[in-house]
């Protein structure tokens, strides 16, 4: 059924990339239970999202990673002091001082418990996806929110700095928040996604795409 709904919002919305689930493989057997192929490359977050837009599925762990943003934000690894005060912001030269860099990283809404890897692939492909994410053209978003409006209304207030955005704003955050958050993306996510200027992410807690999904379609019918 879901490979059916993705199918029909991917062309009702001229979608070029395939829409990606993640799933939280919490425990060690989740992952070893995982049908996906596990994989040996060695990307960012946002660089194994991009793989699974165009039509991948993988099964990858901690040593997978090439940006900390990733296991930092999904619970794979302890968050490092530095990132938990805010330090690494602040020395990075992202933000002015110590308090900006530490509330932005509050803002990232890690996932506290321990996650022992994650599956990604295009969401027809998956069974049992928790965050579902959505890359595409402004128009294309606009209309994904038209969608989520037609059944939620107005949405939790976004997250979003132009920073973090495939780990924080579009996995971690829609996932605790439980609802919907739209990306303006990052340079590292840009880069990692070849993604055009007018490209903007979104992402939200699977079960609420069924939703998202119908209203898109009823709303097409207004149009």
């Amino acid at each position: 059924m879901e490979n059916i709904r993705v199918e029909k919002v991917m062309n009702e919305l001229g979608l070029k990339r395939e829409i990606v689930g993640i799933r939280f493989l919490v425990y060690e057997r989740d992952y070893e239970n995982s049908e996906a192929e596990a994989t040996t490359r060695v990307n960012r977050l946002c660089g194994h999202v991009n793989k699974a837009g165009r039509g991948s599925k993988i099964k990858l762990k901690v040593e997978n990673f090439s940006c900390g943003g990733g296991p930092n934000q999904t619970g794979m690894r302890p968050t490092p002091e530095s990132y938990v005060s805010g330090q690494i912001m602040k020395y990075t030269e992202l933000y002015e001082d110590l308090a900006i860099g530490r509330a932005v990283c509050d803002s990232y809404h890690r996932i506290p418990q321990k996650i022992s890897g994650l599956e990604i692939g295009p969401l027809k492909d998956m069974d049992d996806a928790d965050v579902v994410i959505i890359i595409a053209m402004a128009e294309q978003i606009m209309r994904v929110m038209e969608g989520y409006a037609y059944h939620y209304g107005t949405p939790k207030p976004f997250t979003c700095v132009g920073n973090g955005a495939m780990c924080g704003d579009l996995t971690s955050n829609p996932f605790m928040k439980n609802d919907i958050n739209l990306s303006l993306m990052c340079c590292g996510a840009r880069s990692s996604t070849a993604s055009a200027l007018g490209e903007l992410g979104v992402g939200m807690p699977s079960h609420m795409f069924k939703y998202v999904a119908d209203g898109i379609m009823n709303l097409s019918v207004q149009k």
